[in-house]
């Protein structure tokens, strides 16, 4: 299912982080995350390839609510990602 990222909704993801960025999410914003949206592009400048997933934290929340970020499933720079449900 990690090939093209599709059919990835409501499972559940680790993330651990390989930058130091990514890190630090991850100490900040907890590791388990819950996929809530697909998509093959992002409309924000980024280097790293599609698709990409929509994450919302399970661990943490902010001020305004749980966390979220979207990750590349190919070269994501930041994070990697293991699939547990």
């Amino acid at each position: 299912m990690l090939s093209n990222g599709m059919g990835m909704l409501k499972k559940k993801v680790k993330l651990v982080g390989k930058s130091r960025h990514g890190k630090n999410r991850v100490r900040e914003q907890g590791a388990l995350w819950r996929v809530v949206g697909e998509s093959l592009r992002v409309h924000f400048n980024t280097k790293a390839p599609g698709p990409f997933l929509l994450l919302e934290s399970e661990d943490q929340t902010g001020p305004h609510g749980s966390h979220a970020r979207w990750v590349s499933l190919r070269d994501d720079p930041n994070f990697e990602l293991e699939v547990l449900a």
